[in-house]
């Protein structure tokens, strides 16, 4: 699982206490330590499966962390750590072998400088250099030159005695084209293939580059992207405006179930069976909001979380979705909706038995259950295709 999903289970799944106790403890610890291993070890007994590529961290650092700061280390170590069963109180840390410094040498202990200065250098022999037979090259050339020439007056003048000129193999241009002509047939009318794909799995791993390595974030089932390159195994995918990306096919679809519904429906949907007493105009008018909009009508909000793509703003039991600093999703975090009672919208366009899709014009409508808490979270998706 992504550290970034990682990291919005433990927070739905925990009260805000013990998400404030939880971080005071990684601070303490690296305020002592500075060690992202060791902090590992004391708060869950286990160490890291992957040893963390900047293992050094302050306590200052954490700090920025949780002020909304980049850091892709502390990113790492926090969705590792949130996996794992934290222990009630720290653990002991293994304690480091100290690493014996051989001493140097003292110039008494060195070897005279009488020894030093008699020991011989050997140096390799010196390769004797063999001289090229140029007599040897030049009737080898010669014997290739009288049976090229031999070749060719045998098969032009000795074997086709009826012509004294080589026949040209090249046909001539009208004959060609005629023969085109010819043989040309009408082509079948291919039908374009569609140039959006959807996720069709749970989740699915986004990357950077094509030799799927750096991964970028975690995709959701049903969320959808443009194709601007494919193959067989891949597809290089737009994230944003600057951004790309590359996903595997066998986790994506280019076809869905029916046709898109009226964004009136959807929404009316949305308003009648989902919790919208926190919206003060209209649906639509949340999306596209900055998050300076969001904190002068709801205030700051209660948690924050980034990755490389997305920000992420927790206000109760609803979140926001922001890329490039605006609205793009609204997700219901706690719900008791089902993949039945979401089909009385519409028959759904993709579906497993825990997850759910239904498409308008303009935005998506996606469930996704979560069998910790044997409820669901829902989503309203711009559909900016």
């Amino acid at each position: 699982m992504h550290r970034s999903l990682q990291t919005l289970q433990y927070y739905t799944s925990h009260s805000e206490e013990d998400i404030r106790r939880l971080h005071e403890r990684i601070r303490l610890s690296l305020a002592s330590t500075e060690s992202l291993t060791d902090t590992m070890i004391r708060l869950t007994g286990q160490t890291p499966l992957v040893p963390f590529k900047q293992d050094t961290v302050t306590a200052e650092e954490w700090s920025a962390f949780l002020a909304g700061k980049h850091h892709n280390e502390l990113a790492d170590f926090y969705g590792t750590l949130v996996a794992r069963p934290i222990l009630e109180e720290d653990g002991p840390v293994e304690p480091k072998e100290d690493i014996e410094i051989a001493p140097a040498l003292s110039r008494t202990h060195r070897e005279p400088e009488a020894i030093r200065r008699n020991k011989v250098k050997t140096r390799p022999e010196q390769r004797i250099k063999r001289k090229i037979p140029w007599g040897w090259v030049a009737l080898l050339i010669l014997c290739f030159l009288l049976g090229a020439g031999g070749t060719y007056v045998y098969s032009n003048y000795i074997a086709s005695p009826s012509s004294s000129k080589p026949k040209s193999t090249i046909e001539q241009p009208v004959t060609v084209e005629k023969e085109k002509e010819k043989t040309k047939e009408p082509t079948p009318e291919v039908k374009e293939e569609s140039n959006v794909l959807y996720v069709k799995s749970r989740n699915s791993n986004i990357y950077s580059d094509s030799a799927l390595t750096d991964l970028l974030f975690e995709a959701d089932f049903g969320d959808g992207y443009r194709v601007l390159e494919t193959t067989d195994s891949i597809s290089k995918i737009e994230l944003t405006d600057e951004l790309t990306g590359y996903i595997k096919n066998n986790d994506t679809t280019k076809s869905l179930k029916g046709d898109a519904i009226a964004d009136e429906s959807l929404l009316t949907w949305v308003n009648d069976n989902l919790d919208t007493s926190f919206v003060t105009e209209t649906l639509i008018d949340l999306i596209g909001k900055k998050a300076e909009d969001l904190n002068s009508t709801y205030g700051p909000p209660e948690r924050t979380f980034s990755d490389e793509v997305n920000t992420y703003l927790f206000y109760g039991t609803h979140f926001f979705t922001l890329q490039n600093n605006k609205v793009i999703a609204i997700d219901w975090a706690e719900t008791a909706i089902t993949n039945a009672e979401l089909a009385t919208l519409a028959p759904l366009q993709l579906e497993t038995e825990t997850t759910g899709l239904v498409t308008s014009n303009s935005y998506r409508l996606q469930r996704f259950e979560q069998t910790e808490t044997s409820t669901s979270r829902v989503r309203l998706a711009e559909q900016n295709l």
